[in-house]
C-alpha cells in the first residue's frame, strides 16, 4: 500500500461516519477544553502572585518581634506545685496550663528585646540588607504655641505609600535628619484650614513631646476624660506630678494598714522620678505636609512598616528620639523589618532570626501557602480533566470496535491485495491520533477564546473586592502549554484505538471476504 493510502483511508473512514466521528470528537473536544482552561488560569494565577508580590521589596521583608512568653524558670516552685490524686499525664497538663494562664493574665517577660545592640546584631547577619525599626509613640505635637495630642510615626525616606500622599513639600532623603511629615488633619486641629498656611509651615520648627509611660515594677496612673475627649499638655504634667509624689504620699490616704502594704509592694522601691526626668523633647523642621490615607488604600496597603500617625519621622531619628525615654533603650521597640537581600535566602535568615530567640514571620510563607492552595484547585481541575478525556477514549475505543467490526469485509480485502497486518494497524491508530489533534485543537481553541470574557469577569470581581487593578490577563497560553493539551489529547486517542487497531490487523482474510 502506498503512503497516501495509508493516511488516505482513515480520513476516508472518519468522514463516512460524520455523525459518529462528530460525536466522538466533542467528548475530546470538551475534555481538551477543560485541560487547557485550568492549566492557563492555574498558570495565569501563579505569575499573577510573583508578579503582584514582586512590584517592591515585600516578598524580602521579616517582621520581627521580641518573644513574650512565660518560662517555667519565671515561677516558683510553689506556683507551678500541682496537688492531688490525678494521673502524671493530668499532672503535665495542668501545670503547662498554669504557665499559659500566667501568660494571659499575669506578666509576661520579654525574653529577648529589640535593643540598640539586638537591630545592630540582626543587621550584621548574613544576607540582611537592612534593618528598619517599627517605631509609634504617643505625645504631643507643638507647634506656635499650640499643642495637640498625637501620635509619632517612623517611615523610611522611599516609602511609596507616604510619598504619593504628599500635598506639600517633600519627604525625607535619609533616614537620620531631624525633620519631620506631618498630616493636614494636624494642621486643621491647629486652626491651619486654607491652604497658604499649609505652605507657610513648611521650614517652621515643630517640638514633639514623649513622656515615658514604662517602668519595671508599680501601676500606671492615667486621666480618662469623657466623651474620647484628649488630655491636654498641662493636665498630662499634672498626672505625672501625682505620680512622683505618691510613694511618699500613701500615709496621707485613708487605707487600712493592709491596703497600704499592698500599694507599698507595687511600687518602686527606687526613688520616683520628677516629670522632667520621664520626659523628652526635640524640635524638627516640617519639611512636608501628608493627606489622610483613603479607605482604598487602607485595605490595599499590607506593608509590614505601615504606620500610620499625624506626625513622621525618617526611621533612625524617631528611634534615637524614643530611646532617650527612660526604660525605653532597655525596652526596646516592638517591632522591626529585616530586608533580605534576596528572597532565596528569606528562610534561611527567618530561622535564624527565631533561634535568636525573637519572633518572625516573612509574607513570603503566606505566598507559599497560597501558591500550594491554588496548587491543589488546579489539579484538582486538571484531574478532572484528565478523567473528562479518559471518558472520551472509551467512547474512541467503543466507535473504532465497531468501526472494525462494520469493516471486516474491507479488511479482509484489503489484506488480500497485499495489506500488511502493521499497515492496518497504523490506519487504525491514525484514526485515534486524528481524533485527537483535531479534538484536542478545537478544545484548546475553545479556552482561548474563553478566556476572554472570563478574564475581564474575573479581574473586575478583584477590582471590586480587593480594590486592585491587574494589568495582565490571569489566562496565559505558553507555547508549552498548547503543545502539552495537543501530545496529551493525541496521546490518549492513539491509545483508545490500539486494541481496535490490533483486532483489524489480526482478522483472518478468508474469513473476512465470507463476512456479510
Amino acid at each position: 500500500m502506498r503512503v497516501t493510502d495509508i493516511l488516505g483511508l482513515p480520513l476516508a473512514a472518519l468522514w463516512q461516519q460524520k455523525s459518529r466521528t462528530l460525536m466522538t470528537t466533542l467528548g475530546v473536544v470538551f475534555g481538551s477544553f477543560v485541560l487547557a482552561a485550568s492549566l492557563s488560569i492555574g498558570q495565569g494565577i501563579q505569575d499573577t502572585i510573583e508578579r503582584e508580590s514582586r512590584r517592591g521589596d515585600f516578598l524580602r521583608k521579616i517582621a520581627v518581634s521580641p518573644r513574650w512568653r512565660v518560662a517555667a524558670s519565671d515561677l516558683s516552685p510553689e506556683e507551678l506545685q500541682v496537688s492531688g490524686e490525678m494521673t502524671d499525664a493530668k499532672r503535665e497538663r495542668i501545670r503547662q496550663a498554669i504557665i499559659h494562664h500566667k501568660e494571659r493574665f499575669g506578666s509576661s517577660k520579654q525574653h529577648v528585646a529589640l535593643t540598640q545592640e539586638k537591630l545592630r546584631e540582626l543587621a550584621s547577619l548574613e544576607h540582611v540588607e537592612n534593618v528598619v525599626p517599627v517605631v509609634w509613640k504617643s505625645g504631643y505635637a507643638i507647634y506656635d504655641q499650640q499643642s495637640q495630642y498625637t501620635a509619632m510615626g517612623s517611615a523610611r525616606p522611599e516609602d511609596a505609600a507616604c510619598r504619593q500622599r504628599l500635598l506639600a513639600g517633600r519627604f525625607f532623603d535619609s533616614p537620620q535628619e531631624s525633620t519631620a511629615v506631618v498630616s493636614e488633619l494636624l494642621l486643621y486641629r491647629w486652626g491651619l484650614t486654607d491652604d497658604a498656611s499649609v505652605q507657610k509651615v513648611l521650614g517652621k520648627k515643630l517640638r514633639v513631646e514623649l513622656r515615658s509611660q514604662w517602668q519595671k515594677s508599680g501601676f500606671i496612673l492615667l486621666l480618662n476624660k469623657p466623651n474620647g475627649q484628649e488630655t491636654t499638655l498641662e493636665e498630662t504634667a499634672a498626672v505625672e506630678r501625682v505620680k512622683g509624689q505618691l510613694p511618699t504620699s500613701l500615709e496621707k490616704f485613708d487605707l487600712t494598714p493592709i491596703q497600704l502594704e499592698v500599694l507599698r509592694k507595687n511600687l518602686p522601691t527606687e526613688p520616683p522620678s520628677t516629670a522632667a526626668d520621664s520626659l523628652v523633647a526635640e524640635e524638627f523642621t516640617i519639611v512636608g505636609v501628608v493627606r489622610e490615607p483613603t479607605d482604598d488604600e487602607r485595605s490595599q496597603r499590607h506593608d509590614m512598616l505601615w504606620v500610620e500617625t499625624d506626625v513622621i519621622l525618617p526611621f533612625q531619628t524617631a528611634l534615637n528620639f524614643s530611646f532617650r525615654l527612660p526604660g525605653e533603650g532597655e525596652q526596646g521597640v516592638n517591632q522591626a523589618v529585616v530586608i533580605v537581600d534576596r528572597e532565596q535566602h528569606v528562610k534561611e535568615v527567618l530561622q535564624r532570626v527565631k533561634d535568636s530567640g525573637l519572633e518572625g514571620y516573612a509574607f513570603l510563607e503566606f505566598i507559599d501557602q497560597q501558591r500550594l492552595m491554588y496548587l491543589l484547585i488546579f489539579a484538582g481541575m486538571t484531574c478532572v480533566a484528565t478523567v473528562a478525556l479518559l471518558v472520551a477514549a472509551l467512547g474512541i475505543a467503543n466507535t473504532m470496535l465497531m468501526s472494525v467490526l462494520e469493516r471486516t469485509r474491507e479488511i479482509g480485502i484489503m489484506k488480500a491485495v497485499g495489506a500488511s497486518n502493521a499497515q492496518l494497524l497504523f490506519i487504525f491508530l491514525v484514526e485515534g491520533a486524528v481524533i485527537g489533534l483535531v479534538g484536542g485543537g478545537l478544545g484548546l481553541l475553545l479556552a482561548w477564546a474563553s478566556s476572554y470574557p472570563g478574564d475581564a469577569w474575573v479581574r473586575s470581581m478583584v477590582t471590586r473586592d480587593l480594590k486592585i487593578e491587574l494589568k495582565e490577563a490571569l489566562f496565559v497560553f505558553p507555547f508549552w502549554l498548547t503543545l502539552t493539551v495537543l501530545l496529551f489529547a493525541v496521546l490518549v486517542t492513539t491509545l483508545a484505538a490500539l486494541y481496535p487497531a490490533r483486532r483489524a490487523a489480526s482478522v483472518d482474510p478468508v474469513a473476512a471476504l465470507r463476512h456479510e
